[in-house]
C-alpha cells in the first residue's frame, strides 16, 4: 500500500466541486467582460407612457378604462407593482372589411356579427429605467410587440404593446 497512489485519486465529489468552481470562475469573467447581460448601465430614469392595444374586447361598458385610474400591467407572467396609472383611452367599434358596390375599393363598417366586439388604445405611463436596450419597468424590458396583461377592478385583459414614448423626468 503506497501512500502516493491514494493522494491522486478523485472520487465523484472531488470532479463536482472542480467542475462547480470552474463555471463560478467562467460566470464571474462572462459578467466582468460584459457578455452576460445582468450588468447593464443605466442611462436614465424618465416616466415612460406605454400604449397598448387592445382588439376585439367583447363589452357593453365603452368607459370600462378611465383616465386618471390605477391599472396593473403584467409583463411576460410578471406583475409590475405598483400599478400604473391611465392616461388616455381611445375605443372603436370592431370593424369588418366589405368590397363596394363596383368592386374597386374596400370600405370599412362596424362588424354586425359581434355588435359588443370594440378595439382600444389604452395609455398608461408610470416609472421606469432606460438602458441602451430600452425601457426597463421594475426588471422586466418593455419593447413593441410585447403581450402584456390589464387589470383593473372589472377587468383583466391581454393586449399587445404598440407604442412607448419617455414623457420626461420624473
Amino acid at each position: 500500500m503506497t501512500k502516493s497512489n491514494s493522494f491522486f485519486r478523485f472520487n465523484i465529489v472531488d470532479c463536482s466541486i472542480i467542475t462547480i468552481t470552474l463555471f463560478c470562475l467562467l460566470g464571474y469573467f462572462t459578467a466582468r467582460s460584459g457578455h452576460a447581460g445582468i450588468n447593464k448601465i443605466i442611462e436614465g430614469s424618465p416616466k415612460i407612457a406605454i400604449e397598448v392595444y387592445i382588439s376585439g374586447m367583447k363589452t357593453r361598458d365603452v368607459n370600462l378604462f378611465k383616465v386618471g385610474e390605477k391599472s396593473a400591467i403584467t409583463i411576460r407572467n410578471q406583475p409590475i407593482d405598483p400599478p400604473l396609472v391611465i392616461t388616455a383611452v381611445k375605443s372603436n367599434p370592431k370593424e369588418a372589411t366589405f368590397l363596394s358596390r363596383d368592386g374597386k375599393r374596400a370600405i370599412a363598417l362596424p362588424d354586425p356579427a359581434n355588435e359588443i366586439a370594440h378595439d382600444f388604445y389604452v395609455t398608461v405611463s408610470g416609472d421606469a429605467e432606460e438602458t441602451k436596450d430600452g425601457f426597463v419597468i421594475r426588471g422586466n424590458k418593455v419593447k413593441i410587440g410585447n403581450l402584456v396583461e390589464l387589470e383593473g377592478r372589472k377587468y383583466r385583459i391581454q393586449g399587445m404593446v404598440v407604442d412607448i414614448q419617455s414623457t420626461g423626468s420624473p
